[in-house]
């Protein structure tokens, strides 16, 4: 008898012990914060990208999935952005990758994260540049990309190197958007032909980030009134422009904007156009009004 309570002792003990362990893993997951996972996440993008493996990243992207990146056009769903990654791997040697998460703003069931990244080569070459990632939450805690976006801090030399021509073939057309929305965005278009500084600069927040193309990180309204004055400095004509929406999502009482643009210009007797991508975040106001609060912009 004494041997059989011996043994049920022991064994409600190992059982306790389990239920311990089961309670730790538990409350560790649940403390896990948006910074740790982000960590993880970039840590795991580096990876990949140094071990040129796009399949250990694979099952970060869905057939909801965009990209978009300088001197290409949008890449939609994860088939064409396998495409896109596969070739650069094969084409980039990387000895080093480091990302550094600068800002975040997390939603109900998105999170907007803003970072810088370092490419290292083999040949001690250097690549430095900038990112905004929308990221979907699932119930488990899960998190997939909504939306990937990512320039560079100078213009590349040879931008054919960053071109995939056969990931861009599914480019989805541009869809109608809220009224509100497209009303601030004609305002926007308007604001490109006048070219006045502070008419651009009031259509963000006080706190606004706008991450330009080949340039770095601009925060806050002054810097960005700075920037414009710098930008509208030269002088050009615009003669047309083109603003497109492929997709938007609604987070608290603001907007996450997925778009596009086509411009033609004349300047000093020369002329030329321009493309690109962009994702923008249009946080409410106190006074009710929409304003640019996160942007990136890429040229094709």
């Amino acid at each position: 008898m004494k041997q059989y309570i011996f043994l049920a002792i022991v064994l409600i003990t190992l059982l306790a012990c389990e239920n311990s362990k089961s309670n730790k893993v538990d409350k560790v997951e649940q403390s896990e914060t948006v910074e740790d996972l982000l960590l993880q996440y970039n840590q795991k993008i580096s990876n990949a990208a140094k071990t040129r493996s796009f399949e250990t990243i694979r099952d970060l992207y869905d057939q909801e999935s965009l990209l978009m990146t300088d001197y290409n056009p949008l890449i939609v769903n994860n088939d064409n952005i396998k495409i896109y990654y596969d070739t650069i791997f094969a084409r980039q040697n990387i000895k080093e990758y480091h990302r550094q998460t600068v800002d975040i703003l997390e939603f109900t069931d998105k999170i907007i994260e803003i970072g810088l990244f370092t490419k290292v080569f083999e040949n001690s070459e250097k690549l430095e540049g900038k990112y905004l990632n929308v990221w979907k939450k699932n119930v488990t805690g899960k998190l997939t990309i909504r939306a990937e976006a990512f320039g560079y801090l100078k213009r590349i030399d040879d931008p054919t190197l960053l071109f995939v021509s056969e990931a861009s073939i599914a480019e989805p057309k541009a869809i109608t958007i809220p009224r509100e929305l497209d009303a601030y965005s004609t305002l926007g278009k308007s604001n490109v032909f006048a070219r006045i500084p502070e008419k651009t600069a009031d259509a963000y927040t006080d706190d606004a980030m706008y991450l330009p193309f080949a340039d770095t990180i601009k925060t806050g309204k002054s810097v960005l009134l700075d920037h414009y004055k710098a930008y509208y400095h030269n002088p050009a004509k615009i003669d047309a422009l083109e603003l497109m929406t492929y997709a938007y999502d609604k987070v608290g009482d603001g907007y996450i904007k997925y778009g596009g643009f086509y411009v033609e210009w004349t300047a000093s007797g020369f002329s030329g156009n321009a493309a690109g991508t962009g994702i923008s975040y249009w946080r409410r106001e106190k006074d009710n009004s929409l304003r640019i609060h996160r942007q990136i912009g890429l040229h094709k």
